[in-house]
């Protein structure tokens, strides 16, 4: 028995105890709520900051995070093409409170896009970026408890998703005349 069932059959215990907690578990692993939330919180940061800086910072961010988004994708897809891993319930018993993807199960893709979309707005806007963090920490542990990803699928998914950014952030600096050209052709139209 390894380290990834144990954890997995441990969380995926707490599913089908309780309605209520099951509920909760389902709203937070669908594919609207938090992938939504983590929509929304980019798309205020956009036109939100308390100075021209700021502003230009948390736009930084955003535009930072859908490249980053690109290329944690791009990552998993490549993994996906050279690497099948079932689902946990194609070949054990578990509570399902979710449907039935038919992808390979590592790495997680929504862990890849949330932890990629926390950790590139994590460089320009801390707050944001920690909010961003415990919402995709969320979806992570739901998809767990929910018998659709092992433990490792999450960690694979999220440490995809937070080199891509960091990549984007720290190594992609060419990319800053882009953003600069974005930004000032949005605010001529009124959109930044």
């Amino acid at each position: 028995m390894t380290i990834d069932w144990t954890l997995l059959s441990l969380l995926n215990g707490l599913a089908g105890r309780s309605a209520a907690f099951d509920l909760v578990v389902r709203l937070l692993v669908n594919d609207y709520a938090i992938t939504t939330a983590l929509v929304v919180v980019p798309f205020g940061l956009w036109f939100s900051g308390a100075s021209t800086q700021q502003r230009e910072r948390n736009q930084r961010a955003v535009l930072s995070a859908a490249t980053s988004m690109f290329i944690a994708n791009l990552f998993v897809k490549a993994l996906n093409l050279l690497y099948y891993r079932p689902r946990p319930f194609a070949g054990h018993d578990l509570n399902l409170l979710f449907y039935h993807p038919s992808d390979s199960s590592f790495p997680s893709n929504p862990a890849s896009v949330g932890f990629c979309i926390a950790t590139a707005v994590w460089f320009f806007n801390r707050t944001a970026g920690w909010i961003l963090y415990v919402l995709a920490g969320l979806l992570g542990l739901a998809r767990l408890i929910s018998g659709v990803h092992y433990p490792s699928d999450v960690l694979g998914g999220a440490l995809i998703g937070m080199l891509s950014a960091c990549l984007m952030v720290k190594k992609l600096g060419f990319l800053e005349r882009l953003w600069t050209f974005i930004i000032r052709r949005m605010r001529s139209l009124l959109l930044a």
